[in-house]
């Protein structure tokens, strides 16, 4: 038993409501389950339930033992004061408040069905590694269903990605610029240098990109140096001597402290998204555009961004995609792909914080885009794929996303539409 199938059971109130009674024997009607608390404190908050004719409103707190109260504590914990029910599988012990006084005990395993728990059991543990726990079902969930789902789940991945950007916004002293040159970054970086490229736009002040932006090479100099890419005397290549020169000269000038930036990856990633050619990549971006946030606010068009994103590697990338060794001539210029990628994750997330800041929204601008994006292509898409749930855009590939993090790899089967459609309305 998990406590996860009690929050179903709880929630969906699968069992005989109407003969409910405490471990001392006084009847329970369930007026109301209470809201599902995804918080620290007891699991649903502000229930209504009568007992033995006495109405009470509180909270209500789940465990797979009645011994677990005090193995969490909380008998100590003020935030369970106000407990009316404790939901338990097994009434080990009698439960009492800080102050000593009994809680009312309900105990489910004397209610719920067999073949109920057959359904609960079946949910959640069959599921494999990187599957889906609803996914012998989830391909045969009617649109009208899914389809509200995915708007709400799409309106919450750029939610979640709006706070982030609130909460840079507030590091840098509201400044944009700053911020987005962070997101972009960390874009840049995908999901193995994100975290790294993120380092960068955090240590290095936007004022002295903005300085510097007439010269690509000074730009390099800087991402390279503080991300230690220029650390080894070792490589006696021309290139990668002036820009080890010139960083000594702009980490003086600047006062630059790169003591917080972590060093990029290059094991397991395709040759194009190596950390040097993305680093180059973002340094002509900004020497071509230095303005870039507010081009992409004032930009009306998905077609507009494309254009504004455009940008090659230094023509000394041409024939390298690491420091000193020669390869054949290939101009590295950003994919239509990877440019729809940093238009999902750090442009249209920044553009609908902008428009909340004024007081407005950005999100009929953003779904436009994001429905007229193709499809991502990802490990997690595939899975649901397999599994019978398509996605014709990025729209529908970033609620899969949202879905995916937020409720699948978390069990939150209970907060999802579709689990919750699954288990009590099928």
């Amino acid at each position: 038993m998990r406590e996860a199938i009690l929050h179903f059971i709880w929630q969906g109130q699968k069992f005989p409501v109407k003969e409910l009674r405490t471990t001392l024997g006084l009847p329970i009607s369930v007026l109301d389950t209470g809201r599902p608390n995804t918080l620290s404190g007891p699991d649903f908050l502000n229930a209504h339930i009568r007992i033995d004719n006495q109405q009470w409103v509180g909270h209500i707190e789940l465990h797979v033992k009645a011994s677990d109260w005090y193995v969490h504590q909380h008998q100590r914990d003020a935030a369970y004061e106000n407990v009316i029910l404790h939901v338990v599988w097994v009434a080990d012990t009698p439960v009492t408040r800080k102050d000593g006084s009994n809680i009312p005990t309900l105990v489910l395993n004397e209610y719920i069905r067999e073949e109920e728990m057959t359904k609960f059991w079946h949910l959640f543990f069959n599921k494999k590694e990187h599957s889906l726990i609803c996914e012998a079902d989830i391909g045969k969930i009617d649109a009208t269903i899914l389809s509200p789902w995915i708007d709400k789940l799409f309106q919450r991945r750029i939610a979640h990605k709006v706070r982030l950007i609130q909460e840079w916004l507030l590091e840098s002293g509201q400044d944009w610029e700053q911020v987005f040159f962070m997101a972009l970054l960390k874009s840049f970086g995908l999901n193995i240098n994100g975290a790294t490229f993120l380092s960068l736009g955090k240590a290095l002040n936007y004022s002295i990109i903005r300085k510097n932006a007439h010269n690509a090479f000074l730009l390099e100099s800087m991402f390279f140096g503080m991300t230690g890419l220029l650390v080894t005397d070792k490589i006696s290549d021309p290139y990668y001597l002036q820009l080890k020169s010139a960083y000594k000269y702009l980490q003086t000038k600047y006062k630059l402290r790169d003591e917080s930036v972590f060093q990029p990856e290059f094991f397991s990633l395709r040759p194009y998204n190596f950390p040097t050619l993305r680093l180059s990549q973002i340094a002509n971006l900004y020497h071509h555009n230095p303005a870039l946030f507010m081009a992409v606010v004032k930009a009306t068009s998905l077609k507009s961004l494309r254009t504004l994103l455009q940008t090659n590697a230094s023509a000394y990338w041409d024939t390298h995609y690491v420091f000193g060794k020669t390869t054949a001539c290939n101009p590295k210029k950003i994919s239509r792909q990877f440019t729809d990628l940093l238009i999902l994750n750090a442009v249209l997330p920044i553009r609908e914080a902008y428009h909340q800041n004024k007081g407005s929204s950005d999100l009929n601008f953003l779904t436009s885009v994001a429905q007229e994006l193709s499809a991502e292509r990802n490990k997690i898409i595939r899975l649901f794929q397999t599994n019978g749930v398509q996605a014709s855009n990025a729209y529908q590939t970033q609620a899969l996303l949202e879905l995916y993090h937020q409720y699948c790899t978390k069990n939150k089967c209970l907060h999802c539409t579709l689990g919750r459609h699954l288990l009590y309305e099928k």
